[in-house]
């Protein structure tokens, strides 16, 4: 006989001993749900349904909700081997109970308050005083960490013990209730009552949803059975997700459910956006996030600062990747038999272990990497949300870096409070977004103490069913960038604008009157006798007087479209649009006789014995002129007449109409 022949008889006398999977007596388990049958759990349905945990040995018992118990009292009384719970197995943990956590299905727990649209009810601090409907224990304990964050007591809320009937919020038997967003707000869509939505991840409180969890003992003694029922399970959720109508279906014909087929397909699109596959690899959670969530218990005053959270990860119980029972068996047999078959199994089983370790460090690493990017967008992008009434959702620490307020001081208000009195703006932006439209551009904000901000802003609509149901804002600092516009724009000495901004503006105003062919009025002003009060008193007392002159024409342009400009040398200007002969004259008879009002010695001055100005105005439309240079010119001829008929005097080249 060849040794081939007598290698491959030995192989198959050995392997006839090594019972198939199908010969082998599967194990009897039981999940224990959180809830009723619907497509929350399709992934566990579909493992079953496609044999996945046949596939393992595992013949599983699925048990709906018991009202009377939670599913974490359910498995440590030994009634189920496995449960499905949210973030409270955190809580549960941190309270003495030996629970480890196998698999996170939902990266965001899918539990909201709602309220409807009719009760004007825009954000949780008006739950204040309000009927609110939710379980107090630990399975709502994401809606309590919110209300605790908020101030919401006991004391200015009346808690209604949950009858898990919609029809309470509907009756107006209750202001608010607890709901599941991928659930509730669908039923309530379908009877025509639009909701507002109050997620807990919006105030800091962002748990992981659904969970699978069993106890440190079960783990201990039956590690080979878990890491099989997770594999499993996370495969019969990989093929959930990817035939969700065909899941639908399966459930309806299975179980029944209370609900229609656009339900259980609406309730397969949000569950999927709560587990976020294409993101994060099914099952995964941070034991960074878990942390943080053990930390928020205890800054609420839910658990013990000193409650430790060793062990509530499945994995500290492995001691390392081990081949399961019949793999190990079929290793040693073939390892006898061919020895250098088995080293080339081990050799691509360890790549294969390399690769699938590279590829979950890699998640870790991209997880944690985007955790890291997310505290930089709120530590250094400004942006906050509103309502579709401008009442503040979330802001960022950057932007309450830049104005003063805390978060808590900006969520819930309107953002008028941010509003600058002066910045006209937002009626552009207002507008804008209530059309439906993205809005660029830079407004002026109000500190806290009171400064002037000044930020580059985008404003993005949100529409949901065609109606607008709020705002996004990003925005830059730049303060920096005005302080140097303003720089380069402004008379160092005086504080007033500068000759290159008085070119830039008279232009603009020339084209805006032929448009409009409304007036406008230019003023020239000129220091008497300058150079002799420069040669007497000297040029630094010649720089106060300038001062003194800016401070009065300054104080006497106060619309917002005028402008004071110094000229050069003594010479100063002011554009005063869409204003009459009259009103023109008035301000400056002001200028002239405030300036004479200063009292400052001129002992050269050929007038009064004062410092004292002669004033040039003119006030036409655009038909009197060809262009600025016209303008400007006629302006100068009256100022050059008001000095040739003895100074200190106003001379305008038009007569009233």
């Amino acid at each position: 006989m060849s040794n081939y022949k007598l290698v491959c008889l030995i192989v198959c006398f050995i392997l006839g001993f090594i019972p198939s999977s199908d010969v082998l007596s599967k194990e009897n388990v039981t999940l224990q749900l959180k809830w009723k049958h619907q497509f929350q759990f399709a992934g566990f349905y579909a493992a079953q349904k496609e044999g996945y945990f046949a596939e393992e040995g595992l013949d599983v018992t699925i048990n709906p909700v018991n009202m009377k118990q939670s599913t974490s009292e359910s498995v440590l009384k030994g009634e189920a081997q496995y449960g499905i719970s949210d973030s409270s197995i955190v809580l549960s943990r941190l309270k003495g109970s030996p629970l480890v956590i196998l698999a996170a299905i939902f990266q965001h727990s899918p539990l909201v308050l709602i309220t409807p649209k009719s009760s004007d009810i825009l954000n949780p601090l008006e739950l204040k005083g309000k009927r609110v409907m939710y379980q107090r224990n630990i399975d709502d304990a994401v809606i309590l960490g919110m209300f605790t964050e908020l101030n919401i007591t006991d004391d200015n809320h009346t808690h209604v013990p949950h009858t898990f009937s919609d029809d309470e919020l509907l009756a107006g038997n209750v202001d608010a209730m607890s709901a599941y967003i991928t659930d509730q707000p669908y039923y309530l869509q379908e009877k025509g009552v639009p909701v507002t939505i109050f997620s807990p991840s919006s105030y800091g409180i962002d748990f992981y949803g659904d969970m699978i969890f069993v106890t440190e003992q079960y783990l201990e003694e039956n590690k080979e059975q878990v890491l099989a029922f997770r594999r499993a399970s996370l495969k019969g959720w990989n093929y959930a997700l990817k035939h969700q109508e065909e899941m639908v279906d399966w459930i309806i014909e299975q179980y029944k459910p209370n609900k229609s087929r656009d339900h259980l397909l609406y309730e397969a699109r949000l569950t999927a956006r709560m587990i976020q596959p294409e993101l994060i690899e099914l099952g995964y959670f941070s034991e960074n996030r878990v942390l943080r969530i053990a930390d928020t218990y205890k800054q609420l005053e839910m658990a013990p600062k000193d409650a430790q959270l060793e062990g509530i990860n499945y994995s500290s119980y492995l001691n390392g990747n081990k081949q399961t029972k019949h793999w190990l068996q079929l290793s040693i047999a073939i390892s006898i038999i061919i020895f250098l078959l088995v080293l080339l199994l081990w050799v691509l089983n360890q790549r294969l272990k390399a690769r699938v370790h590279q590829r979950t460090r890699e998640l870790k690493e991209a997880n944690q990497s985007l955790e890291r990017y997310f505290d930089i967008l709120d530590q250094y992008v400004i942006t906050c949300s509103t309502s579709e009434k401008g009442i503040i959702q979330s802001a960022s620490q950057a932007l309450c870096d830049l104005t003063g307020y805390t978060q808590q001081e900006l969520i819930g208000n309107s953002y008028k409070m941010l509003r600058h009195p002066d910045d006209r703006s937002y009626i552009k932006l207002i507008k804008s977004v209530q059309k439906g439209q993205v809005w660029i551009g830079d407004i002026q904000l109000n500190s806290k103490n009171g400064q002037s901000l000044w930020i580059q802003n985008k404003v993005e609509p949100h529409v949901e069913n065609g109606e607008l149901v709020g705002f996004t804002m990003v925005s830059i600092d730049i303060n920096d960038k005005k302080r140097v516009e303003a720089l380069s724009i402004t008379d160092g000495l005086t504080g007033l604008f500068n000759r290159r901004h008085f070119d830039e503006v008279i232009e603009a105003e020339y084209q805006r009157l032929r448009r409009t062919q409304n007036k406008i009025s230019l003023i020239m002003i000129d220091v008497d006798d300058f150079k002799a009060y420069n040669d007497t008193y000297g040029h630094v007392k010649g720089d106060e007087t300038l001062q003194a002159i800016a401070q009065v024409i300054g104080n006497e342009v106060s619309r917002p479209a005028d402008l004071a400009v110094r000229y050069g040398g003594e010479e100063f200007a002011v554009i005063l649009p869409d204003t009459d002969y009259e009103g023109t004259y008035k301000i400056a008879q002001r200028i002239l006789n405030k300036v004479s009002a200063l009292n400052i010695a001129h002992a050269g001055s050929t007038t009064t014995g004062n410092i004292s100005i002669s004033v040039g105005a003119i006030n036409i439309t655009a038909a009197d002129i060809t262009n600025t240079f016209s303008l400007i010119d006629r302006a100068d001829k009256s100022l050059y007449e008001a000095k040739s008929k003895g100074r200190n005097c106003i001379v305008m080249s038009q007569n009233p109409t």
